[in-house]
């Protein structure tokens, strides 16, 4: 994922993580013993996972510019695969 991200990020695409587990200090010690450029977003109260309708960690989620879900991958996603480098190509295509 984080080699996706750093082909992709220059792009314009925004790629972060949702947590909806684990506490603020469990986030912070493991980013300690593994560093990641990807943005964690805490969700304690489980709104925007709900909102998602989050179910199964890990589940992906891809939105455009315009702020519209488009793809939903639900369970551990292959970034370096044909698929995802397909979707992420079509929806930079779209903005530029």
């Amino acid at each position: 994922m984080e080699k996706f991200y750093r082909q992709y990020q220059p792009k314009g695409l925004v790629l972060f993580r949702l947590n909806t587990k684990e506490s603020r200090e469990t986030i912070r010690k493991f980013l300690e013993k593994n560093p990641s450029p990807l943005p964690i977003l805490l969700d304690e109260k489980n709104k925007v996972g709900k909102l998602l309708g989050v179910w199964v960690h890990p589940t992906s989620y891809w939105v455009d510019a315009k702020g519209m879900l488009r793809y939903r991958a639900v369970g551990v996603a292959e970034w370096a695969g044909i698929e995802a480098l397909s979707i992420a190509d079509r929806l930079l295509g779209e903005i530029q």
